[in-house]
């Protein structure tokens, strides 16, 4: 027969055992609200997706867009016939200049639709902004051997005809794009070529996004949506 000392231990052990497992269960129960929680409130910390980082389908546009963009690298992959027929769908005053834009983009080995994507998005094909005095297709930023105008709004480069300042463009993304900074595709691209703050950044996701519609919807055959 146990003594009234042992006999009280043992209550103890007891009392100590029940507490263990109600500790225990509580943890348990923790773990999985926060596991919980974790998967239907994710944290402000948590890595956020960058846009596109998924390929995307756009309506009207065959086929997906690769999750970095397309790479900007490598042979033309339209004919100089039908960035004509572009230019001329949009009343572009570059219409006719679709060999020299061409050979252009395989002599700097820089995809031509491209170049023609930027144009679009930059200028509505020279019909808009600067570009329709400057011969700029990219917009560009005043740069050594050309002159610098419209100053007050931060300077542009003048080119002397289309031919011109679309050679100044191929040549920025191949040998400072390309060549310096190892960026190739679309979307690496347009983070340098129009910075923001934030990558998610609206303006940012349209441009990323016209650029690459343009490619994937002429590399198709077609001329708009």
């Amino acid at each position: 027969m146990l003594s009234q000392k042992a006999m009280w231990a043992r209550r103890k052990a007891r009392r100590v055992h029940r507490i263990l497992e109600v500790v225990a269960c509580i943890g348990v129960f923790g773990c999985v609200l926060l596991v919980a929680l974790a998967l239907l409130f994710p944290s402000a910390s948590s890595p956020v997706t960058h846009p596109g980082a998924q390929p995307t389908r756009i309506p009207g546009v065959p086929g997906a867009i690769p999750a970095d963009g397309f790479t900007v690298v490598g042979d033309p992959t339209i004919s100089a016939q039908q960035i004509n027929a572009i230019l001329a769908y949009y009343h572009s005053p570059a219409a006719g200049k679709g060999q020299v834009i061409y050979d252009l983009g395989v002599r700097y080995h820089i995809d031509p639709v491209v170049a023609l994507a930027f144009f679009h998005h930059e200028s509505s094909f020279g019909r808009a902004g600067e570009a329709s005095h400057t011969h700029s297709p990219g917009n560009l930023r005043c740069i050594p051997d050309h002159p610098c105008v419209d100053k007050q709004r931060g300077g542009y480069a003048q080119f002397a005809s289309w031919e011109d300042g679309f050679d100044a463009w191929y040549k920025l993304i191949h040998d400072l794009y390309v060549g310096q900074w190892k960026l190739t595709t679309v979307n690496q691209i347009i983070s340098r070529y129009a910075p923001v703050k934030n990558p998610r950044d609206a303006a940012h996701r349209n441009y990323v996004t016209f650029i690459n519609r343009d490619i994937a919807l002429w590399r198709s055959g077609k001329i708009a949506l």
